[in-house]
């Protein structure tokens, strides 16, 4: 009856190590991956094309209004293209706390967050968009393998 119950504390102890390790992780892989999100509006915002190919994998692929967009090369073509890279928009871009999602599965994670980028001068919304996003963990570190970009037709 002893050895019953020790084992039994044992697995309990056991099992509770386990929850309690995969919720640190989660939050940590969760802070990282808000700090994708938290970067890509920096980069937006202040038109810094070389932190916005800082989140992206050497070979990721951007997908947007139906054309795909393969290696860094290409998705920095992209971005200087974009409304949010233009000199005369003075957007700032965010995203809303309840638009993040994101899942975890070994080394590779999807992340999903909406944008609205705001036109400073015009004080109203100029775009609200959205990034699925597959990620992949790189020598510790996120980065986006392959993004889905998209408007988003209503908030």
């Amino acid at each position: 009856m002893k050895s019953t119950l020790m084992i039994t504390a044992m697995l309990a102890f056991t099992l509770a190590a386990t929850v309690r390790a995969q919720a640190e992780e989660n939050a940590e892989d969760f802070m990282q991956m808000h700090q994708i999100e938290i970067t890509f509006h920096e980069a937006g915002t202040t038109k810094n094309l070389d932190l916005m190919l800082s989140l992206f994998a050497d070979d990721a692929t951007l997908t947007s209004g139906g054309k795909t967009y393969t290696g860094k090369e290409q998705i920095k073509l992209y971005w200087q293209s974009a409304g949010t890279f233009q000199a005369q928009n003075q957007w700032v871009a965010y995203t809303p706390a309840f638009r993040i999602k994101y899942q975890v599965q070994g080394g590779r994670a999807r992340l999903y967050f909406e944008c609205l980028y705001v036109d400073k001068a015009a004080k109203k919304i100029a775009a609200h968009t959205n990034s699925d996003d597959t990620l992949i963990r790189v020598n510790g570190r996120w980065l986006i393998k392959d993004m889905k970009a998209a408007l988003v037709p209503e908030l």
